[in-house]
């Protein structure tokens, strides 16, 4: 996959707690969806608990993404290397990481469908 779950750094440290991932090739960042699971014996389970939907961006091999659990602003800064550091923040009040029964799952969506409420109501 072009994008790879690396760890989570902090757990349990809203402040600082965030999950690392490492871009292996070039990419839309915007292409994927980051999922809260639960995780049961060794795997992860159907119940999805949280869900994190990346903004459009372009990110590029070698890039990391870093995805903090606090609330904040998405920025992106480059590193003395040259490579980028592509920072956003899911928004929660409290630490995802930080239960034994949970984890991360990176699903890779570039193709996706949705209707608006009002056209999903069934007519007579």
């Amino acid at each position: 996959m072009k994008v790879q779950i690396q760890y989570v750094a902090d757990q349990g440290d809203l402040e600082r707690e965030r999950l690392v991932l490492n871009v292996r090739k070039d990419a839309d960042i915007g292409d994927f969806v980051l999922l809260r699971t639960g995780f049961l014996d060794d795997d992860v389970t159907t119940e999805i608990r949280n869900a994190f939907w990346f903004p459009y961006d372009d990110v590029r091999a070698r890039d990391f993404v870093l995805v903090y659990s606090k609330r904040g602003g998405s920025h992106r800064k480059t590193l003395d290397d040259g490579r980028h550091l592509h920072v956003f923040y899911w928004g929660e009040s409290a630490p995802l990481w930080k239960e034994k029964n949970v984890a991360p799952v990176l699903l890779y969506a570039p193709q996706w469908i949705s209707k608006p409420p009002d056209e999903l109501a069934r007519r007579a």
